[in-house]
């Protein structure tokens, strides 16, 4: 949550914008909403709207910017019925997901310069980041701690300000795959 603020802070666009800096502090002192989250655990309730246009390669050479290549993707799902139903909280489907697009895309999380993962709620991007080997087991906390996924550090994460602080219209997945193009492009 305060990386994504301080990502924020930099998108006048975010709607978390002025609502300057947070600390680790204020997000464990707001309102508590169903234990352990906390508020500014959970992602914002936002209208919105985004789309992506997806060609050829061939095609989109020819286009005024630079296009990005889709390496790979990979898809999963645990539980159909809904998140009490999941076996296991703390792994998610993208353990599988992952595995299917690194291989396709035949890259490893050590070649990723940059991330754009779902944050509806603080836990969600410790429980991605795990899954999708970033870090072990358990080592997620740990992993962000240092700022390594805040502006200046070494693997900026949801460039910006995620569904934490940017926006959250109930699909955030569209602005992901937006960030990552604009953040590829340079």
């Amino acid at each position: 949550a305060v990386a994504a603020r301080e990502w924020a802070l930099l998108n006048p666009k975010a709607y978390r914008h002025g609502a300057g800096p947070l600390t680790v502090d204020d997000v464990l002192s707001s309102p508590m909403l169903s234990s352990p989250l906390h508020t500014l655990d959970c992602c914002l309730v936002t209208d919105g709207g985004g789309a992506v246009v997806v060609t050829s390669l061939e095609r989109a050479r020819d286009l005024a910017v630079p296009p990005v290549r889709v390496l790979g993707c990979g898809e999963a799902g645990t539980h159909g019925v809904g998140l009490a139903a999941m076996p296991d909280l703390t792994a998610t489907g993208a353990y599988e997901s992952a595995a299917r697009a690194w291989a396709q895309a035949g890259v490893g999380p050590a070649d990723v310069d940059l991330a754009m993962l779902y944050d509806s709620f603080t836990i969600t991007v410790l429980l991605t980041l795990e899954a999708l080997g970033f870090c072990g087991r358990g080592e997620a906390g740990s992993f962000v701690a240092d700022g390594r996924c805040r502006p200046g550090g070494s693997f900026p994460m949801n460039t910006n300000g995620g569904g934490l602080s940017y926006c959250h219209p109930g699909q955030y997945g569209i602005f992901l795959l937006i960030e990552a193009a604009r953040q590829l492009r340079g």
